[in-house]
């Protein structure tokens, strides 16, 4: 079925250090129970819950103002909460199916809730431009993105909670003032696969991927990396994370999440670099 409306993705972000301070169980705990206060907070706010993955829930809000409303709220949480929230809205036409949304609204909101820094939401310009001044009127405008297929450039406003020196100032920024990606190579043994704008890559144990990782702990769809409107994403799907090492630097988990890659660097799927050289991954960013 076809809908018109707002995707909004929130992401639970914080679990990494839960997971090393209070063990799993409480961290599996707290994370469950920040989603249950997410969806029904969503469901208060006149939005249908699609789907919950990993540490995200996917709601579809059939008015603008409901759904920039409700990631208001989302993102603001309580001083004492363990969890942060950070979310992506935008709008436009989807295909609604049972358990699932499609559409490039989907897409933007997805990259755009990765963009954002905890108790930040980003909402698209096809989003805010359905909104009243009211609705507006906390919203700051941060940068202009192209989405694949659309002939026009969209603004990004945000919205913080708290202290607005946490607000995203550029996308780019985040990438040390760099030129937007033109692809990303990725290597594996002597695999070596160059990914452009607007592709997608697979990463895992089944034949089908394209890139084959065959070590024992690595899912079958472990992760992927797209290319889209200038940004590389590495996003985690697995049950044992993947962990990114960007160089120089130090070794940080996904679970279930999703990052923009800059520069160069390692990803290893399933297990720390040290303990998995056999499913270790080398990505280098090509500039335009």
């Amino acid at each position: 079925m076809r809908v018109v409306g707002a995707a909004v993705i929130a992401d639970v972000s914080g679990s990494t250090p839960l997971y090393e301070s209070q063990g799993a169980q409480r961290a599996v705990q707290e994370i469950r129970w920040k989603i249950d206060q997410l969806r029904t907070l969503a469901g208060q706010s006149g939005g249908d819950f699609i789907h919950s993955k990993g540490d995200d829930i996917l709601v579809h809000f059939p008015e603008a103002g409901n759904a920039v409303a409700a990631v208001k709220t989302m993102v603001a949480g309580r001083a004492d909460d363990l969890l942060r929230v950070h979310a992506g809205v935008s709008w436009g036409e989807m295909l609604r199916v049972p358990d699932d949304l499609y559409g490039s609204p989907v897409n933007m909101a997805a990259r755009l809730a990765a963009l954002a820094k905890p108790r930040e939401a980003l909402v698209y310009g096809t989003c805010f431009d359905q909104l009243d001044a009211a609705a507006r009127a906390d919203l700051r405008r941060v940068d202009v993105l192209q989405l694949k297929g659309a002939a026009d450039m969209r603004s990004v406003h945000s919205y913080v909670a708290g202290d607005p020196s946490a607000r995203t100032e550029t996308f780019f920024s985040r990438l040390g003032s760099q030129a937007p990606a033109a692809g990303v190579t990725l290597s594996h043994g002597e695999t070596a696969i160059d990914l452009l704008e607007g592709s997608e890559l697979t990463l895992g144990r089944s034949a089908e991927s394209a890139m084959v990782i065959a070590a024992p702990w690595v899912s079958r769809r472990h992760a992927t990396v797209s290319v889209a409107n200038g940004l590389v994403e590495l996003r985690d799907h697995s049950t044992f994370g993947t962990y990114l090492t960007l160089a120089p630097g130090t070794e940080t988990i996904l679970r279930r999440s999703a990052v923009t890659l800059s520069g160069q660097g390692l990803f290893s799927l399933g297990a720390p670099r040290q303990q998995s050289e056999a499913a270790v991954v080398a990505f280098t960013l090509a500039r335009k």
